[in-house]
């Protein structure tokens, strides 16, 4: 019943259409998550067709989309879903993979420039009912679609049209929102689209799931039937089991909801998802405001990628942004990680490391690094024998830096600030009273 519950309830209505301003859902008790972003996004979209048994839908549904990635090819190095075997169509080299009643092939265009791929997704089919369509789709990069002579016995197209396909979140366009806690390495993101029955049987064919009531209607809970690119090293656990996405898709007041969580058990993400709550523009602004409120010390895992202990080093904010940096230094290697958080927008950070920490850099009175992923942010740090750090701009105004906490990193202290694009100088007071002016910036 994978599609074909979503025909039957989303088709009968689980609330009447509204206006693309419907109340967005938030989390009244979000537990230890945090919000990160809430945007409105233009996700990429891929054309998709739906095919499934005709007015008394059952249990076979089938898709033929296009997605932007050849990642669907690549054998993952643990036991997900989504890792194939090579199967061999009447034209192409391909591969095929999935679980249970879930079965998918795709195949790279060979002509393309942008590394598209077709890819056919089947619930309920058997592998020759699917290696046959797949063989029959009209390899049309606009509209992809299957001939009828090819289709499984009882199926008929239900709906042509597009969304973005894959990755790590939901996704949907629309409203997205994102939840997390990087020092647990959990996360879930909520994208809200406005939409009829016919996008929400279109959402729910990349759905591996099996319905289910959510919120008092029947949706879908699983996972991603297609999952594309590298899972970051801030959602990987020794439970694999807490690193498979889990998905809730289902259709509220004219709205499909997807609700994509990772480094969370079940239980934990259906509690997230009933505690959604209807939030008008006056709560959508103090959830912004959260944004900001984000604590440092849990918006980065604790280790790095090498397994090396990080720690925040500084932090700060004003009133549209937020900013951390956390480091660490192990074995002669310094690495740090940096992420800004805003009101309006998705903003990333960025990291890297370094060998050869040298005792000599606790010596010097200020430095600045220079490769920080973000020209509005300055960072920088001070050496040991500095007691304060100014800044002191152009127009005459000057305020003094936090430092951060003593005995960090390499033993110095870490100062940030927002500089935008102004021209500044830095004086550091020693511990002996002695002032000195020797970083300065000039923006022609």
């Amino acid at each position: 019943m994978f599609l074909a519950s979503v025909l039957i309830v989303l088709g009968a209505g689980c609330g009447g259409d509204v206006a693309a301003s419907a109340a967005l859902l938030l989390p009244e008790q979000p537990g230890d998550l945090h919000l990160e972003e809430i945007v409105t996004t233009d996700a990429e979209q891929n054309p998709i067709t739906v095919y499934a048994e005709g007015d008394a839908p059952g249990d076979r549904t089938l898709a033929v989309l296009v997605t932007e990635s050849e990642d669907w090819e690549q054998p993952y190095n643990w036991e997900l879903p989504h890792q194939g075997k090579p199967v061999k169509l009447d034209k192409h080299e391909a591969t095929m993979g999935g679980s249970g009643q879930h079965r998918w092939i795709t195949w790279p265009v060979k002509t393309s420039q942008d590394f598209e791929s077709f890819a056919v997704l089947g619930h309920g089919l058997s592998e020759a009912e699917l290696t046959r369509a797949a063989n029959g789709v009209a390899e049309d990069l606009r509209r992809p679609r299957i001939d009828a002579a090819y289709l499984p016995q009882g199926l008929d197209l239900v709906k042509t049209g597009s969304l973005p396909i894959g990755n790590w979140q939901a996704e949907l366009g629309g409203t997205e929102q994102v939840w997390t806690n990087r020092q647990a390495r959990a996360r879930v993101s909520v994208s809200q689209l406005p939409g009829d029955a016919g996008m929400a049987v279109l959402a729910g064919a990349t759905v591996r799931g099996e319905p289910r009531e959510i919120r008092g209607t029947t949706g879908l809970a699983g996972g991603d039937l297609l999952s594309s690119g590298t899972l970051s090293n801030d959602w990987v656990h020794q439970d694999r089991a807490l690193m498979t996405p889990k998905v809730r898709l289902w259709r509220e007041n004219g709205m499909i909801i997807k609700v994509h969580a990772l480094g969370l058990a079940d239980h934990v993400v259906d509690a997230f998802v009933q505690g959604l709550r209807p939030a008008g523009p006056e709560a959508v602004e103090r959830a912004r405001d959260q944004i900001l409120e984000y604590p440092p010390d849990l918006l980065f895992p604790p280790t790095d990628d090498e397994n090396r202990p990080l720690r925040v080093v500084t932090h700060g904010r004003n009133a549209e942004r937020a900013w951390a940096m956390s480091a660490g230094l192990q074995d002669g290697t310094f690495t740090w990680d940096f992420r800004v958080l805003s009101r309006r927008e998705i903003v990333d950070g960025g990291g890297g490391s370094f060998e050869s920490w040298k005792p000599e850099y606790g010596r010097v009175p200020l430095t600045i690094m220079h490769d920080v992923p973000s020209d509005n942010i300055l960072i920088g740090f001070a050496g040991t024998g500095v007691r304060k750090v100014r800044i002191s701009y152009a127009d005459g105004t000057s305020e003094e830096l936090p430092l951060g906490p003593a005995g960090g990193p390499g033993g110095v202290r870490w100062f940030s600030a927002e500089v935008k694009s102004r021209s500044f100088k830095l004086s550091a007071e020693m511990k002996d009273g002695k002032v000195t002016d020797t970083v300065r910036r000039r923006i022609p």
